[in-house]
């Protein structure tokens, strides 16, 4: 019978954490992007209906999905499932690439650790709602959305400052982590990651050159309503 080490890693340890904390940056970057354009839509699409009303079922699904996406690549970072790659995955790997350095930079790497595992503990009370909503609703169908739907929400309600403090803190940990090992910082933002503002200011404009329209032709005000978003300058 084959007997499964304890060890984190395979093959050379600091090749095998430079691999993981790539992935993990990959999550939290890709998250944080999902979680910027689902929120967007929800205040700049969804409180506009002359924007909304274009493709309601569309925006809805869109921001749905978004947000679901966000909260599960939150819950990745911190899954207490053993053998996944996490946060804590990682730190388990970063102890033992601190063994390969000298014993001055091995404890200044072990404090980075240290001090990792000190900010991963300040985020149980944005966790407990973000697990509970995975476990229950996201990746499985609890019997309560049925029995009893306000309750099973009001007990899964993740809100926006619970994410962000996860990928706050995820970040932070990962970007120390990669300074004390790697001796490089990441930039965490998707770049061009606001692109969809373009396409938002496009369906506004013409929705604005349709109410103009309407009033060259037939005077008066257009029997629909305008965007709330200003039409380009140009």
């Amino acid at each position: 019978m084959a007997i499964q080490s304890s060890n984190p890693t395979d093959g050379s340890s600091k090749e095998h954490f430079e691999k993981v904390l790539a992935r993990l940056l990959e999550i939290l970057v890709l998250g944080k992007t999902h979680l910027k354009i689902g929120r967007a839509i929800g205040d700049t699409v969804m409180t506009d209906p002359a924007i909304a009303h274009v493709s309601p079922i569309f925006w809805g699904m869109t921001m749905t999905a978004h947000l679901d996406v966000a909260q599960l690549a939150a819950f990745k970072l911190f899954d207490k499932r053993n053998g996944t790659m996490t946060v804590e995955y990682l730190l388990k790997a970063a102890e033992q690439c601190a063994d390969s350095f000298p014993d001055a930079k091995k404890v200044e790497l072990l404090g980075i650790v240290s001090d990792s595992r000190a900010k991963s503990a300040t985020l149980g009370v944005h966790l407990k709602p973000l697990n509970a909503k995975r476990n229950r609703i996201l990746a499985h169908i609890e019997p309560t959305i049925v029995r009893a739907p306000e309750k099973l929400a009001k007990d899964c309600q993740v809100k926006f400052t619970d994410l962000e403090a996860i990928f706050e803190v995820a970040g932070a940990i990962l970007n120390n982590l990669s300074i004390g090992y790697k001796d490089t910082s990441n930039w965490l933002e998707l770049l061009h990651d606001d692109d969809f503002e373009g396409a938002i200011q496009l369906i506004a404009d013409a929705k604005h050159a349709q109410a103009e329209k309407f009033e060259r032709e037939f005077g008066g005000t257009a029997p629909f309503p305008r965007p709330k978003r200003p039409k380009s300058p140009y």
